[in-house]
């Protein structure tokens, strides 16, 4: 260190600290989230939305003929707050519908302003469903056996007062390759929702792996770039959702046969946050015997 006075030395000493701490920053801020810790956010703001899945609020089943709506203690179908008589529903025989809305309501239906009556479409029909909006609500028709008003509100105090997600640790063993077995015909399964109406589904083949040395499969319904699963395992009630958990497998089939699942994205149904959902169960063959402690947790405020 010759030719260095005093003062020099504890200049170059404060640089390289200061270099050191400013990298030690930077690497801390740059730093990227892992997939698994992206797909985790995705999920909390997809619940989070505001008519998202944590601002149901009601379950309206519809008659035969005109169904009054507003806040009025007077209609069919009374709102917690908003227009005192919004406007009328109306459901023929033939399960077409139609809404006449009041006089000097401001109201859209799928972002257009409307006027008087319109058709209305349910979400099982092949044309786009009919979404209302007005004040903080937004609502639709869903047939479920017969037909009924799903209704939402940002202000609902299971969004407002939402409690967050809670996890197992992240376990690398339950990403598993499963082999798929193609269903030839396509099987179709019967599988029931929490009202207990049935209804078939078609399943295009089966996942088989194994978790510990064992062999287990599970019956895989399609959606589109991935494979939809709805699962039981023996922490459900316990550590888990009662009714089970719902998965979407990280794409489908590759050039091997095989397809990814992801056990930490297993994630509650609807009906862990509300009562007014409609979410379908396990079928019997979706029953694992093998705990799967990945994944979503039971929410805080879930009765089940």
């Amino acid at each position: 260190m010759k030719g260095y006075t005093l003062i020099s030395l504890l200049l170059l000493s404060c640089q390289l600290n200061a270099a050191e701490s400013a990298q030690s920053t930077n690497s801390a801020v740059i730093e990227p989230k892992t997939a698994y810790q992206t797909w985790q956010t995705n999920r909390l703001e997809g619940l989070m939305q505001p008519h998202g899945w944590l601002s149901l609020v009601g379950l309206e089943w519809l008659h035969v003929g005109d169904n009054t709506m507003g806040s009025a203690v007077d209609n069919d179908i009374q709102l917690a707050h908003g227009p005192e008589y919004l406007g009328t529903l109306h459901l023929k025989r033939d399960k077409s519908m139609s809404f006449r809305v009041a006089s000097d309501v401001a109201i859209t239906a799928n972002d257009h302003k409307i006027i008087g009556s319109i058709p209305v479409n349910a979400d099982t029909s092949v044309a786009e469903t009919t979404v209302f909006k007005v004040d903080t609500f937004e609502f639709y028709v869903i047939e479920r056996g017969k037909m009924a008003v799903r209704i939402k509100d940002s202000e609902a105090k299971t969004r407002t007062e939402f409690l967050g997600l809670e996890y197992f640790p992240e376990d690398e063993a339950l990403r598993i390759d499963a082999k798929f077995i193609a269903y030839n015909p396509i099987k179709t399964i019967p599988i029931v929702n929490v009202l207990g109406i049935l209804s078939n589904a078609e399943s295009p083949g089966r996942l088989e792996f194994t978790i510990d040395g064992e062999a287990y499969s599970l019956d895989a319904l399609d959606a589109d770039d991935s494979y939809y699963l709805i699962f039981a395992d023996p922490t459900n009630g316990r550590t888990t959702y009662g009714s089970g958990r719902f998965l979407y497998t990280d794409g489908k089939v590759n050039q091997l046969g095989q397809v990814r699942i992801d056990f930490n994205k297993a994630y509650n149904p609807p009906c862990a946050f509300t009562k007014y959902s409609t979410c379908t169960l396990p079928p019997l063959q979706n029953r694992l015997p093998v705990k799967i402690e990945a994944g979503e947790k039971k929410y805080a405020n879930s009765v089940y």
